[in-house]
């Protein structure tokens, strides 16, 4: 018996020094799940009880956590790689992490939860409104200390988030809010940043400009009225056939993002090409959609900017890289982040303090002006 227990010993040894050496080297990152029991057991060609060994002493070292249900995860990294005992368990919870504009979103967290201490999970829905509500509800029961959450489209989570409110647990909405049911936010001035957009194709000679405003939500309507405040104080008539909405049960129904990308830019393009009079310029109300309507104007054998020029909203790291460089107004992405994570830390802090007081941040955008609309000031 000693000799087994020996050769088992050298047997999960080696996967925790492996796993180990995959954390502290920052291969595995904090929030991240690892594989399951079963697949270490493949992987590594040892038995499942080895790999259940190997984990529960990364475990013991709080280099690992378990949640029951979801499996076993990263612990949040401090500047010594080791998972704090007692710190708070902050949850970032998105419809999509792959998403390049969320994913931005959470290098500001993680910056920040490393240096205050945080234990941060990540949860992700991959577009399942259904299973971003569950994501939700899950904190209740779980011990989490608060959440930062990007929500779905339209009121999706409105639900979930009424009975987190409920139960008292802090939470900040980023990107996007409900006007009618008030909480901590972090926003970025999404009128302005669409104002500026639109007058930018006004200085530059356009007075027939589109609008791809996307589906329903508190930064798409924001947005939507600084187009329609630049065209009114520029005396251009609207056209309501310039802006097109989309149907989110239609989009959520073909497995599209949590909201209309290039898909929905492209089929939006191709409607205004349509029209009997067609737009010169749009202004899209994402980077995805401006990349899509690209995509279809080149289709149609127009030229941009030559034949209809093209302004996008996010500044995504592709921005910059297109055929044609997309000119966008950018986001402080790290910014939010960081931000959404010092209010949740502060009501951690003063639990006490007004629990009817909400802090709203709105953070300011720039107009970064590449050639899909000229380089015209």
């Amino acid at each position: 018996m000693q000799g087994l227990k020996k050769n088992l010993s050298y047997v999960y040894a080696g996967v925790e020094r492996d796993l180990m050496e995959q954390i502290r080297s920052g291969h595995l990152k904090g929030g991240e799940c690892i594989l399951s029991e079963n697949e270490i057991s493949r992987k590594y060609n040892i038995s499942r009880r080895s790999s259940r060994k190997a984990i529960d002493n990364l475990v013991a070292k709080n280099l690992l956590f378990r949640i029951p249900g979801k499996g076993t995860f990263v612990a949040g990294n401090t500047e010594d790689n080791q998972f704090i005992e007692g710190a708070h368990a902050i949850s970032y919870i998105v419809p999509d992490i792959d998403d390049l504009f969320i994913s931005e979103i959470c290098h500001g967290i993680q910056e920040l939860a490393n240096r205050r201490h945080c234990n941060l999970l990540i949860q992700s829905s991959n577009g399942d409104i259904d299973r971003e509500n569950l994501n939700i509800k899950y904190l209740i029961n779980n011990n989490i200390s608060g959440a930062i959450i990007f929500p779905n489209w339209g009121r999706a989570n409105i639900e979930a988030l009424v009975r987190l409110k409920e139960k008292k647990i802090p939470f900040v909405l980023i990107d996007r809010h409900f006007p009618d049911f008030d909480t901590n936010y972090v926003v970025v001035d999404n009128a302005r940043g669409a104002y500026e957009a639109t007058m930018h194709l006004v200085r530059n000679g356009h007075r027939k400009i589109a609008h791809l405003y996307g589906t329903t939500g508190s930064a798409n309507d924001a947005r939507l009225e600084g187009y329609l405040t630049a065209l009114g104080e520029s005396g251009i008539v609207f056209n309501p056939a310039y802006v097109i909405k989309m149907n989110p049960a239609i989009n959520r129904h073909e497995g599209d993002r949590f909201e209309p990308d290039m898909k929905g830019g492209y089929q939006g393009m191709q409607a205004l090409l349509a029209l009997p009079d067609p737009p010169t310029a749009v202004f899209a109300g994402n980077d995805y959609q401006a990349i899509g309507a690209m995509r279809a104007i080149k289709d149609a054998g127009l030229i941009i900017p030559k034949d209809i020029a093209v302004v996008g909203f996010d500044d995504l790291k592709l921005a910059s890289l297109l055929e044609v460089p997309l000119t966008t107004v950018r986001q402080p992405k790290y910014e939010i982040g960081q931000a959404a994570l010092q209010i949740l830390l502060d009501k951690l802090a003063n639990p006490g303090e007004g629990e009817d007081y909400y802090r709203h941040e709105v953070l300011k955008t720039e107009l970064i002006v590449r050639a899909s609309c000229g380089n015209n000031a």
